[in-house]
């Protein structure tokens, strides 16, 4: 009976477990064998999670003998049965996050034959959720939109994020909007109610984790609004000083341009020599050559004298006056050269006496009347136009004519 050989089949009855970073996992591995155990050999390896690419070896027991494994097991692994019995589970202390991973208990008892020699275990670390860091993202002026964050560095399984504020009932706004993924809650349109103490809190499947931030929306002061209102009120008073100054500026510098402008039309008056005095006989005939002497003479302001033959005097016509008497009221008017057809005959019959031969020039100017400008304190001035003037010279027969 003892040479006969018999399958030998591992079991394990969990296929896997969890256990807390720092807490002690066992990983059950037990065996069913006919033959002694004289020639037991069980070995434990582990593909780690960060790397499946490179097996490790947990522990060996083989030959009456335990040989420890990959360094970073070193003082932290054990059977948790004395060696050598049908179980070959095995204990691991004070567990990291490195040590999770699939682990495989080997197991061979010659001279049986393994069937089902081998089996598998996963195990995982957990690691609860590290405290979380809160954070507020905006500005906290009233009005706002604030952003509260809130993470872990660690935490495995991942960890969830909840909000809610403390002194407040419901916990949260209902227009706030918030992740438990991300951490996140925004509150829109912020206000001195939603000042206060604020709370997440960080959970896993084996703990939880809080933070707490202290909210403070900053509210305008009433000094500030009163500065703010006086400074809007002043600067719209100094610009409308301003326009109204300007305004007034512009009206003064526009009248008193205007008054520069405004001057009186000068009368001009130029008499190269007097005539010489009439006699007492031409006196009778011409009572009013002197009239008429000092009407040929006028300022170019009297152009439409009644002492003009002609209407159109003021575009220097070539006739300067005529004579009122009646014995030449038919006479035809000088010439510019000064000729008549007939010589002119007085009353009593004589002719005029010889005199010396004198010329007088006359300034006449034919520029249309001023026009009329009301000034601004109701006065009427004449603006003045250039003038346009000529001269004529009157011959010695015309002053004869006209008892000069």
């Amino acid at each position: 009976m003892s040479g006969l050989v018999y399958p030998l089949e591992v079991s394990v009855s969990s296929r896997s477990i969890q256990v807390a970073r720092g807490k002690t996992a066992v990983l059950p591995c037990t065996f069913t064998t006919n033959a002694a155990l004289t020639n037991l050999n069980v070995i434990w390896m582990v593909i780690p999670l960060s790397n499946a690419n490179q097996p490790q070896q947990v522990i060996l027991y083989q030959g009456g003998q335990i040989f420890g494994g990959a360094p970073q097991f070193y003082g932290r692994v054990g059977f948790a049965v004395t060696m050598p019995t049908t179980s070959a589970s095995i204990f691991i202390n004070n567990t990291q996050l490195s040590d999770t991973g699939t682990y495989q208990c080997l197991v061979n008892n010659l001279p049986d034959r393994g069937v089902r020699n081998i089996g598998v275990i996963g195990l995982t670390v957990l690691v609860p959720p590290s405290a979380p860091l809160c954070r507020i993202q905006g500005s906290l002026d009233v009005g706002s939109d604030i952003t509260l964050t809130c993470s872990s560095e660690e935490g495995i399984p991942r960890p969830t994020y909840l909000w809610e504020k403390l002194d407040n009932v419901p916990k949260l706004p209902p227009t706030a909007t918030q992740d438990q993924v991300q951490g996140t809650v925004t509150l829109r349109n912020i206000s001195t109610v939603s000042s206060g103490l604020y709370q997440c809190v960080a959970s896993n499947a084996i703990g939880t984790s809080t933070c707490l931030l202290d909210l403070q929306v900053i509210a305008p002061h009433p000094r500030s609004i009163g500065l703010i209102a006086g400074a809007v009120a002043t600067g719209a008073v100094v610009l409308v000083v301003c326009i109204v100054l300007v305004a007034v500026a512009l009206f003064y510098w526009k009248n008193k341009h205007k008054e520069e402008e405004e001057e009186e039309i000068p009368n001009e008056i130029r008499e190269d020599d007097l005539p010489p005095k009439c006699s007492s006989a031409a006196k009778t005939f011409h009572a009013d050559a002197s009239s008429s002497e000092n009407d040929t003479l006028t300022s170019s302001n009297t152009y439409n004298s009644r002492y003009w033959n002609d209407p159109k005097a003021n575009h220097a016509t070539d006739s300067f006056t005529r004579f009122s008497n009646s014995n030449d009221a038919h006479q035809p008017p000088f010439s510019r050269s000064g000729s008549t057809s007939t010589r002119p005959v007085y009353a009593n019959g004589g002719h005029p006496s010889p005199a010396p031969p004198k010329t007088l020039v006359v300034t006449a100017s034919t520029a249309p009347s001023p026009q009329e400008v009301i000034r601004s304190n109701g006065s009427v001035s004449r603006k003045p136009r250039l003038p346009h003037t000529r001269s004529y010279a009157i011959s010695q027969a015309t002053l004869e004519r006209i008892g000069a």
